[in-house]
């Protein structure tokens, strides 16, 4: 292949890719430089209100918080169009999020015990202080607002004793799916080593009833396994504040 470009036998074939080079250059780094949303880091606004934590999202300040429109199924057997819009800000006090769900299956299981949530559709939110995934946090919620928190490390050595403290969530069902809303204080993060900057998993779990009762994983990027695999470091991207 070096022999062949540097021949001096086609220098015309070499002027003509080089010319198309120069004509598909500006294309391709037009296309790395909008590229996919989900691979970008995510950038929250810190703003002045606190929320209160009812499920509705009709406060101002969540039109002027982080919106990621759509997760992605990363897998290849898994062609289903999400359309849940994710929204997250920082205030004084707290980390602060919602998830508007489109699901026209809704499944879940009477609450028994926190397990119960992992048969389920559910939303996730991962924290963790950097890549090594050390120590990480996870929230769980479905559509009811029952929870499933816990501590990890990697590879998958799960605390499932640990909750989070500080957490406030109101869950309502909608006549599109659900939606979720929340805080964690940030005292909290902090104390857990979460502070900015520090990466965070998006995911959503999408049950479907029987008699398929399959589950379609949906993330904000697109993690590095053949899989459906949410504790490992590619699938947390990089978070940072706004002043």
């Amino acid at each position: 292949m070096i022999k062949a470009l540097h021949s001096r036998k086609k220098p015309k074939k070499i002027r003509s890719l080089f010319k198309r080079y120069l004509l598909v250059s500006p294309l391709a780094l037009l296309f790395f430089a909008c590229g996919d949303p989900a691979s970008s880091r995510l950038s929250l606004p810190a703003l002045s209100g606190e929320i209160q934590v009812d499920g509705r999202i009709d406060e101002k300040t969540w039109e002027r918080a982080w919106i990621l429109e759509g997760l992605i199924s990363p897998w290849p057997e898994e062609k289903n169009n999400d359309q849940t819009t994710f929204r997250a800000f920082v205030s004084p006090t707290h980390f602060n999020f919602s998830f508007e769900v489109r699901d026209n299956s809704l499944t879940t299981v009477a609450f028994q015990n926190e397990a119960s949530v992992e048969k389920e559709d559910r939303v996730e939110l991962f924290f963790s202080s950097d890549t090594t995934l050390a120590r990480y946090y996870c929230i769980e919620i479905d559509p009811n607002g029952n929870v499933l928190d816990y501590s990890a490390a990697y590879y998958r050595e799960f605390d499932p004793t640990w909750d989070f403290t500080s957490k406030e969530l109101a869950a309502r069902i909608t006549d599109t799916g659900y939606l979720v809303e929340g805080k964690i204080s940030l005292d909290e993060l902090s104390e857990l080593g979460i502070s900015f900057p520090f990466y965070l998993g998006i995911f959503r779990a999408d049950f479907k009833p029987a008699p398929d009762e399959t589950v379609t994983w949906f993330s904000w990027k697109k993690p590095n396994s053949p899989t459906p695999d949410f504790h490992i470091p590619s699938a947390f991207g990089e978070t940072v504040r706004m002043e």
